[in-house]
């Protein structure tokens, strides 16, 4: 493999790396954030969540769900069942008083975090 090939094939491996590790503390603070702006059910993050992020961060069903069931199991979402058009009640989940607060302090962590980063790569 020539030098060209090999760094193409290092940056796709660490954009992978950045990605996988970005995906994995982002969905707690992404889902908290939609559904701040609304009582909203799983597909429904998952499908804002791959939209936001132009189809980078195609979050797994699976490790969605859990992360509700968590978040609710310690009291930061509360859920409701709705009917459905399409059949079956969906699951709505909406944020806790507690839910609210934790979200304001996530975001009162990352604003520094990324005003830093901002500030440095306009020097």
């Amino acid at each position: 493999m020539n030098d060209i090939a090999d760094k193409h094939q290092i940056v796709r491996r660490h954009m992978g790396q950045l990605i996988f590790d970005l995906k994995r503390g982002f969905l707690q603070f992404a889902a908290l954030a939609l559904i701040h702006q609304g009582a909203k059910y799983a597909y429904e993050i998952k499908a804002e969540i791959l939209t936001i992020t132009n189809g980078l961060f195609d979050i797994d069903r699976n490790n969605l769900y859990k992360k509700l069931r968590s978040l609710e199991k310690d009291g930061i979402l509360k859920s409701y069942a709705e009917p459905s058009a399409q059949g079956a009640n969906r699951k709505y989940y909406a944020l806790t008083p507690f839910g609210k607060k934790l979200l304001d302090e996530m975001y009162s962590l990352l604003r520094p975090v990324m005003d830093t980063f901002r500030k440095a790569n306009k020097s």
